[in-house]
């Protein structure tokens, strides 16, 4: 018996020390749900290593056993017994009875030799954990060991399967199946090991790779040094004659530097005489000029004066018709008031007649009744004073009788006294109840007629909010038209001005295009001014080159584009000087072209012949032959075709990707863009005058248009108005809806009422019936006992009654009583009708006093309103003379307006024309001081150009021949200020100086240069000198010689050398990762294949044993598949079964106990791989029937022996009374624990 038994302390739901135990070869354990069975696994799993997480617990000291807490009462702590405890945790709230400090499990194994191991795992509160081997305290690492040598692996967990374990592995993955029997086989240790080698392999192939291409660069870079060389000393040769070439370049050009400079000077000279007499002339116009400025600015001083105060007027204007609108609004509010006041006066005028009336009516029936009462009670007087009078002896004699008749029938006479004293109580109670009846009938037609002033009332409200509803949406629907119009206004005035600027726009573009004669004389005289000043201009591309037919003009327009306006320079430093000399003379921009470092493509001659009816654009433009390379680079290759087809066939049939254009000006960009039209140089578009006249006469028309919508536009006024009328509709309409709303309330209220009135009524009736029957039913009663008495007292008043001359007794005395009576319900029923007829009058005077105030404040509020209207009408009335007054001084302003913008008219006139005098005389003296201007500038050229010379000598180091001075003190900064003095101001007869250039004491050496070039100071001498230094230049940079490729060789060389040995050391370091990894993957492969063809070989028999029965005695069919044979660890495992007498189906396809069924064989088959001693199994039948529970446990039986024990947690008898022994656990109440008894099954055996 490998598992002996177990020991527990406090563990769970076990309270207290107890041994569980001994365990046979296939041992059951039992229980009710909720008595500690899965703690039971708990337990062993906790005491073989296993962690909390698995063990249903977030950590280690839920484990520990907590007691029920006292404060709650028996029957609570009855119902806490009876929870699981292996399915549900104390919620930690305080500490109940029993509640432990720490808990451990002892598990005692007994190896296959007889030796017994004692494990003992403890654990406190606090989390802390021990583990004990033997009775000796090891750590976890030892005592693990221990377990695996036994073979209990515990991260494998190959000895337990908890709840749910059988479903989990029905339905795993191929890759979790893989991983499963990685991990059982050990060789998922290897992973660790495995990865690195992998990683050390593919980093060692990396390295051996790029030492070879290492290797292999750097013989192709001793290849290309060697031909360096030879390079090398061409370059030298070259790099001699170029400075030579340059030398003498820079001597020709400083030379006739020095010769303009003399030139410029004299002229300027010359210039100054000419310039003293024109400033005389021109101080004397610009005198008048000012005079007629200062006219001028006075007129237009008093028109702005003028517009000031009319628009100041206008303002003022604007500020009074908004209160005109406001008194407006408030007479009309203040006459509603005052008819609205007036309409309820007469309603409640009429309201108060009908109270005077019935209060006079109800003081008439009062006069009446009081006058009833007293005539009643005269008539009571005189009928009591005409009775029987009785002498004193018979009043005597009546006395003595009564006295001695009293004695007699006297209980009779005593109900008699009883029944009166009820029937007096009763008569009140109906009294009473008759006087409430009137009084809610009273108030019930009170009511009524309140009713019926409610519902006029209302309906007068309800026709008042109504007219205000319509008053107000009126207004509004108003307010939204105009607002509808001015939208709509503004629109149109949006679509009025969008034309307005485009037609201004195409006015503004007809004066450009009709300026652009005088834009093209300035852009001739700036390049008269350039070519005169820098001899390297040339000139603009259009005067420089023209087609060679007339048909090719538009065509070489559009191919020419933007550069047909282009000047033409031989030096780049020429076209700097150029661009510094315009923009210091403010003579607007254009686009250079230096002949010496324009980047020009090759012509490409194929198409010369490409296409019939095609041509190269350069061929059909004749130009200078020196200026190829600039109409190269503004032509390129684009092609002139006769028609468009031509165009099409050459760029989209042929597939060339050049810029092709027909002699209409459409062009096919090398994109395949296409662009119709004609180009916009040379001949632009022309503006004829009808043209400009149509576009004015739009213009018109659209201002006309808008004249017209600003006269129909909604004035703000009207809104105002609207606006002012919706204000105090809103608030009327809210008092109205809620007068309304009250009205209705009270409505509401007086019909509660009268419902309660005839409710109180209903109710009144049974008990007014009641009353009436209690008082005849006692009337019946005493007339019963007064015969009685009656017949007692006739014996004794038998004698007195012939004195008096009376039938009897009674008659005697009811005739004094009925008097009494009589007088007495006279007197009530006058008393009642005075006091109801008393209370209505005061209620109706009431109500007409309430009514008279409601007229009085009414007739104030309409004197109120009537004394409003005259002060408004007043205000009004000054309001409307004060804008009269207003608009009729503005009309006198603009009448003095008129007049003095004429003034001021006349004033401009004189302006302008004293402008045009002085400005003539100013552009003569302006034409010398620029001329003057030009020769300084043109000094200051050529001096900078010298300087720029000299530095640029200096700086590239050319032995330059001097006389005299050294290059050294010519600076290094370019300031233009530091290097030439701007003492170009005018003296006092105002003529310039010529500007100074400094020299630095330089003098050049000029006799090294010929006599020739001397003379000859034109750009063909430059150009000259400048194609042979280009072409010395071309053939140096298309050497590109590497002059250090001597040196680069040898190291180039030793290199190689180092490479090779590291390369060389790189494949051997992969030759050995490559060794160490086959080798891991070999052993990783050889155990987890171990593994797997254990289990495969396993599986099939486990599932035949059980799934075979009488009905399919060969049993199913279950076996193993490999995703990946080379690497089967890398991949995953499919798993296959198929039950006894069905066709094959995948996993998810069996139904629930043939999942089962079928995980229990791949369990059975994995645990005989490497078998722990014993295997524990928690509830695994629980989705089985009880014909697969019974061969689960035949297999468990037949399998189980000394050395493989099975124990079992189930529910199922048919499994656990095949066991050999049973371990029941049941749940002891009393102390709140689980508990557990042992029954050895073998004796029982038949």
């Amino acid at each position: 018996m490998p598992l002996v038994r177990i020991e527990v302390c406090d563990f769970k739901s076990y309270r207290g020390h107890q041994t569980i135990g001994p365990f046979h070869n296939f041992t059951s354990v039992i229980g009710p749900n909720g008595a500690g069975k899965s703690n039971l696994m708990d337990a062993i799993s906790f005491v073989l290593g296993v962690k909390s997480a698995q063990l249903r617990s977030s950590q280690l000291k839920d484990l520990v056993y907590r007691g029920r807490r006292l404060a709650r009462g028996t029957q609570e702590g009855s119902d806490a017994a009876q929870q699981d405890d292996e399915d549900e945790g104390e919620d930690g709230e305080g500490e109940g009875e029993g509640t432990a400090k720490k808990a451990w499990v002892l598990a005692v194994i007994k190896e296959s030799k007889g030796k017994e191991w004692q494990f003992q795992r403890t654990i406190s509160t606090t989390g802390a954990s021990e583990y004990k081997l033997n009775n000796r305290t090891v750590t976890y690492n030892a005592y693990n060991a221990q377990l695996i040598q036994l073979n209990i692996l515990v991260k494998a967990k190959n000895f337990l399967v908890f709840q749910g374990d059988v479903e989990a592995v029905a339905s795993q993955s191929p890759k979790e199946l893989s991983r499963l029997i990685d991990q059982i086989s050990g060789s998922l240790e290897l992973a660790g090991e495995y990865e690195k080698a992998k990683e050390a392999q593919e980093r060692a192939t990396e390295n051996a790779t790029f030492n070879f291409n290492k290797r292999r660069g750097i013989a192709g870079e001793i290849k290309q040094y060697k031909e360096q060389k030879g390079e090398a000393e061409r370059f030298e040769g070259l790099a001699q004659e170029k400075d030579e070439l340059i030398l003498r370049r820079t001597l020709w050009k400083l030379y006739h530097i020095q010769e303009q400079l003399s030139a410029h000077a004299e002229e300027i000279k010359r210039q100054n005489g000419t310039l003293v007499g024109l400033r005389k002339e021109q101080r004397a116009y610009e005198g008048e000029l000012e005079k007629a400025r200062q006219e001028q600015a006075k007129a237009r001083s008093a028109v702005m004066s003028k517009e000031k105060r009319i628009k100041k007027a206008e303002k003022a204007l604007d500020g009074k018709r908004p209160e005109l609108v406001q008194v407006e609004a408030q007479i009309a509010h203040s006459t509603r008031k005052r008819d609205s006041a007036q309409k309820m006066i007469e309603q409640v005028t009429k309201d108060a007649d009908k109270q005077r009336a019935k209060l006079a009516t109800l003081q008439r029936d009062l006069l009446a009744v009081k006058n009833a009462a007293d005539a009643a009670q005269e008539a009571q007087r005189r009928a009591t004073q005409s009775n029987l009078a009785l002498s004193e002896e018979n009043l005597e004699e009546y006395r003595r009788l009564k006295a001695q008749a009293s004695v007699l029938a006297v209980a009779e006479r005593q109900s008699l006294e009883t029944l009166s004293r009820d029937e007096k109580t009763a008569s009140r109670t109906l009294a009473q109840a008759k006087d409430k009846q009137e009084q809610l009938n009273a108030k019930k037609a009170k009511l009524s007629e309140d009713e019926e002033t409610a519902k006029r009332r209302r309906t007068e409200l309800e026709q008042k909010v109504a007219q205000l509803n319509q008053d107000l949406t009126k207004a509004r629907q108003d307010l939204d038209n105009q607002q509808a119009e001015r939208t709509r206004i503004a629109k149109l005035e949006t679509e009025i001005n969008e034309k307005l600027v485009d037609v201004h726009n195409k006015l503004l573009q007809a004066g450009v295009d009709q300026k652009e004669s005088e834009r093209e004389t300035r852009l001739k005289e700036t390049l008269q001014s350039l070519q005169r000043i820098f001899p390297g201009v040339r000139g603009r591309v259009v005067d420089l080159c023209k087609p060679t037919q007339r048909k090719y003009e538009t065509a070489v327009s559009v191919v020419l584009g933007r550069n047909i306006d282009a000047v033409v320079v031989d030096e780049e430093k020429t076209a700097i000087d150029c661009i510094e000399y315009m923009r210091n003379q403010r003579a607007g921009q254009a686009t250079f072209i230096p002949l010496d470092t324009i980047q020009a493509k090759p012509i490409n001659d194929k198409f010369r012949s490409f296409a019939k009816g095609a041509r190269l654009a350069v061929d059909v433009i004749q130009f200078d032959p020196s200026l190829e390379r600039a109409i190269h680079h503004a032509c390129g290759n684009a092609l002139v075709c006769d028609t468009i087809d031509i165009a099409r066939h050459v760029c989209f049939d042929k597939g060339q990707e050049v810029k092709a254009v027909t002699l209409d000006g459409t062009v096919i960009h090398k994109s395949g863009l296409m662009t119709g039209g004609r180009s916009s140089h040379g001949n632009g578009k022309k503006w004829e005058e009808k043209d400009v006249q149509g576009l004015q006469r739009v213009r018109d028309k659209l201002l006309g248009d808008m004249h017209e919508l600003n006269k129909n536009k909604p004035r703000g006024m009207a809104d105002d108005t609207l606006l002012a009328e919706i204000t105090r509709l809103e608030p009327a309409l809210a008092v109205a809806r809620d007068d309304l709303s009250a009205c209705k309330l009270r409505l509401t209220g007086i019909k509660d009422e009268v419902k309660h009135c005839n409710q109180a009524l209903r109710q009144l009736e049974p008990e007014l019936r009641q009353a009436q029957s209690a008082h005849e039913t006692l009337r019946e009663r005493i007339e019963a006992l007064r015969e009685v008495i009656d017949e007692a007292e006739s014996d004794v008043f038998g004698g007195f009654c012939t004195t008096v001359g009376v039938d009897n007794i009674r008659t005697f005395e009811e005739r004094q009583l009925k008097l009494a009576e009589q007088e007495s319900a006279a007197r009530l029923q006058f008393d009642t009708q005075i006091a109801r007829l008393t209370h209505q009058s005061q209620f109706e005077e009431q109500q007409l006093h309430a009514t008279e105030q409601r007229i009085n404040s009414m007739q104030a509020t309409i004197s109120t309103e009537i004394t409003n209207l005259a002060t408004y009408e007043d205000t009004k009335q000054t309001v409307q003379e004060e804008i009269e007054e207003a608009e009729s001084a503005i009309a006198d302003l603009q009448t003095e307006l008129k007049a003095l913008s004429d003034q001021l008219e006349e004033k401009t006139k004189s302006v302008e024309q004293a402008k045009k005098v002085a400005g003539k005389a100013t552009k003569a003296l302006d034409q010398v001081v620029k001329e003057i201007a030009t020769k300084n500038d043109e000094i200051e050229k050529l001096g900078l150009e010298r300087s720029s010379m000299y530095r640029k000598c200096r700086l590239e180091e050319i032995e330059l021949p001097l006389v005299e001075g050294n290059l050294k003190h010519v600076p290094m900064d370019e300031n233009l200020r530091d290097e030439v003095a701007m003492d170009v101001d005018e003296d006092e007869e105002g003529t310039q100086s010529i500007k100074r250039v400094p020299d630095y004491g330089i003098e050049v050496d000029f006799s090294s240069l010929d006599d020739d070039d001397k003379e000859n100071g034109s750009s063909e001498v430059e150009a000259e000198l400048n194609a042979l230094i280009a072409k010395v230049t071309a053939d140096i940079e298309r050497m590109a010689p590497n002059m250090k490729a001597m040196d680069r060789l040898d190291d180039v060389e030793n290199k190689l050398m180092e490479t090779e040995k590291e390369a060389e050391k790189a494949r051997k370091d992969s030759k050995t990762a490559r060794d160490q990894f086959n080798d891991v993957k070999k052993r990783r492969c050889e155990m987890f294949n171990k593994a797997y063809n254990h289990i495969s070989e396993r599986i099939d028999q486990v599932y035949k044993d059980l799934t075979k029965g009488k009905a399919a005695p060969m049993g199913g069919v279950a076996y193993l598949s490999l995703e990946d044979s080379e690497e089967p660890y890398a991949a995953g495992i499919k798993y296959h079964a198929m039950p006894p007498m069905k066709r094959f189906r995948d996993m998810e396809q069996l139904s629930g106990g043939e999942k089962t069924i079928a995980a229990l064989a791949l369990l059975f088959a994995i645990h005989s791989y490497q078998p722990s001693p014993f295997f524990v199994l928690d509830e695994v039948d629980a989705a089985l029937d009880n014909t697969n529970v019974a061969k689960i446990a035949n297999y468990i039986r037949s399998h189980a022996s000394e050395s493989f024990q099975f124990i079992v947690i189930s529910l199922k008898g048919s499994l656990y009374e095949r066991s050999n022994s049973l371990v029941g656990i049941y749940r002891d109440q009393e102390v709140n624990s689980s508990r557990t008894l042992t029954l050895d099954l073998t004796q029982y055996d038949e």
